[in-house]
């Protein structure tokens, strides 16, 4: 595989069902019978998203390593087909001419990409007129300079209707805050927040089922001492309790589940 292919598929990752469909949201671990909890915080963030798809804006979607921004943005995708969202999740510093091949593919343009830039914006700008556009990055902050001020030419072009979405996680948003050619378009910042303990004993029994008849002090102890209400954490430890063969009690599991928030 050719250095040009291996880009194009780093960048745009679209998982395709039995139906033909798109489907991007999955569970960490593909876990075996989790289930999406629309919980308040994904209930925002789909709120925010509306709205920006509504006022063709630009919104910054932040939240912690592990805290469901990449799942609960799919979801929402997922669940709004008429965004006719394209997806695209960049590399480590990705130039403009990666962007071109990424949105050349994902707007099902024939044929390979023009060599020439000139000539693959003209197409790109023509297809982000009709109809209006999601435009969704994920862990937006390994854009490089040049590809922020690419999205600046696309968002800014009179010919495009089209949103965009930026996620990255909240340790990373300083780099997308630095830009002022961003900032100064950004018309939503969105943070997704962990769960809150009095979340806990009601969402992850509804996550997973192994957890339905869990004493609640239990989920609480074990939020406490590991998972601090990341969705990560609870999907490992979940996958940890239903997959060894002796099914380990879930507290004994907490010493062998490293490195531990604490200890970092």
């Amino acid at each position: 595989m050719n250095s040009a292919r291996s880009r194009r598929v780093a960048l745009t990752t679209p998982v395709a069902t039995a139906h033909g469909t798109l489907r991007f949201a999955r569970h960490h671990l593909h876990l075996t019978g989790a289930r999406t909890v629309h919980t308040p915080q994904v209930t925002a963030t789909a709120t925010a998203l509306q709205a920006t798809v509504t006022k063709q804006g630009m919104m910054c979607l932040a939240a912690p390593a592990g805290a469901g921004k990449t799942f609960t943005l799919h979801a929402v995708l997922d669940q709004h087909p008429a965004w006719h969202a394209i997806r695209i999740l960049p590399q480590p510093q990705a130039r403009p001419s990666d962007l071109r091949h990424s949105l050349h593919h994902a707007l099902g343009m024939p044929g390979p990409p023009p060599k020439d830039p000139g000539t693959s914006d003209d197409l790109i700008r023509r297809a982000l007129h009709h109809p209006p556009r999601l435009l969704a990055i994920d862990e937006a902050h390994q854009l490089s300079a040049s590809c922020l001020e690419y999205l600046r030419y696309l968002y800014d072009d009179p010919h495009t209707r089209i949103a965009i979405v930026l996620a990255a996680g909240s340790h990373r948003i300083r780099a997308l805050r630095t830009s002022a050619m961003l900032t100064s378009r950004v018309t939503c910042w969105h943070d997704l927040d962990p769960l809150d303990t009095a979340q806990i004993t009601t969402v992850i029994p509804a996550f997973h089922p192994h957890w339905k008849t869990t004493d609640p002090a239990l989920l609480l102890h074990l939020d406490q001492m590991w998972a601090h209400g990341n969705f990560r954490r609870w999907a490992t430890l979940t996958h940890r309790t239903t997959t060894r063969p002796d099914r380990t009690d879930p507290v004994t599991l907490l010493r062998h589940l490293t490195p531990r928030p604490e200890q970092r």
